[in-house]
């Protein structure tokens, strides 16, 4: 990338430093962000004999498949020394694109040229060192307005047809229920042999506008602030994958999502009945029951998201990013 376009976007971006060895993504672990190195030299590894494949260094560009298709990262990338790096999100490229929209065009025909490359540099290396996941689960962040609808028609779907509730913000006509957390939520997309079968939505508290659920979650009674906050606010999964491995693997991938950006906690509301399965995961009870417009009688609980990573095998743990 040319000095002009690391200037535009530097000033949009979110500076980030990582030390020797550290992980600037992990595997299969979703991210909020691209990440633009300027110093420094970072090993993607593709296959788990952990053998480096590709080197890159300042001026490159990382992260920017799983950004702009919604899938988790296809490597891992690990610093070799120290690593100084801009962190660009979405709010940065939109910020570029109002204040700068000549170098946010070029960004974007960069971005594209990049994944194309590095899409069919992958493919040439994975078949050989890593062989396709052959299960028949894959889970997508939602990157653009076509995978949100789809995930707004689930929860319709599961909340008003499955489960007969009722929810203020279904539209019966379009056959979805969309609030205005989407605006600032993140949403997940299970897919299962190609057919989408659950949905879930995490909002942060840093960007988003809970109103009273901050008190009913019981936020401000706990240890965290709501900077530090996060809540699944959306959780849907067709009747006939309830209880699989749908739901983990949704979890999982929020979870790792959350961590990476920084946020300290996830907050949810679940049925009574589930209460006993949340707590083996780690979760706490947050404040007293209430009824949820669409779930019903619902207990909040919370997960310390640090004694969440903390408690698994050390190569399994996903490391945030460290903000300057």
């Amino acid at each position: 990338m040319d000095a002009a376009l690391m200037d535009a976007l530097a000033k949009v971006a979110r500076p980030a430093a990582f030390e020797d060895g550290e992980a600037l993504r992990m595997k299969g672990v979703f991210a909020s962000d691209i990440l633009l190195i300027t110093e420094g030299v970072v090993a993607c590894i593709l296959s788990e004999d952990s053998e480096t494949h590709i080197t890159v260094g300042a001026g490159d560009i990382v992260g920017e498949i799983g950004f702009l298709t919604g899938k988790g990262a296809n490597a891992t990338l690990r610093a070799i020394g120290a690593v100084s790096a801009l962190s660009i999100d979405g709010s940065a490229l939109g910020q570029l694109q109002r204040n700068d929209p000549k170098n946010a065009a070029e960004v974007l025909r960069h971005l594209a040229l990049l994944m194309r490359d590095r899409i069919e540099e992958n493919e040439d290396l994975l078949p050989v060192s890593d062989p396709s996941d052959s299960g028949a689960f894959d889970i997508l962040r939602c990157s653009t307005l076509d995978q949100l609808r789809t995930a707004q028609k689930i929860r319709y779907d599961v909340y008003c047809l499955e489960f007969g509730r009722s929810s203020p913000y279904a539209d019966a006509d379009e056959g979805t229920i969309i609030d205005d957390l989407d605006k600032a939520g993140t949403s997940f997309l299970a897919i299962h042999d190609g057919v989408a079968i659950g949905t879930v939505r995490i909002n942060l508290g840093r960007e988003s506008d809970f109103g009273p659920m901050a008190e009913i979650y019981g936020i401000a009674d706990s240890q965290f602030d709501l900077e530090d906050a996060s809540i699944v606010t959306k959780f849907a999964i067709r009747e006939a994958f309830r209880g699989g491995s749908a739901y983990m693997r949704l979890f999982a991938a929020i979870a790792g999502f959350v961590h990476t950006t920084g946020a300290k906690s996830i907050f949810i509301d679940c049925n009574p009945k589930l209460a006993r399965f949340y707590a083996t995961m780690g979760f706490v009870r947050s404040a007293p029951d209430f009824l949820h417009y669409e779930n019903g009688l619902s207990i909040p609980m919370v997960l310390d998201l640090q004694d969440y990573f903390d408690r698994m095998p050390l190569e399994d743990r996903v490391r945030r990013n460290r903000w300057r």
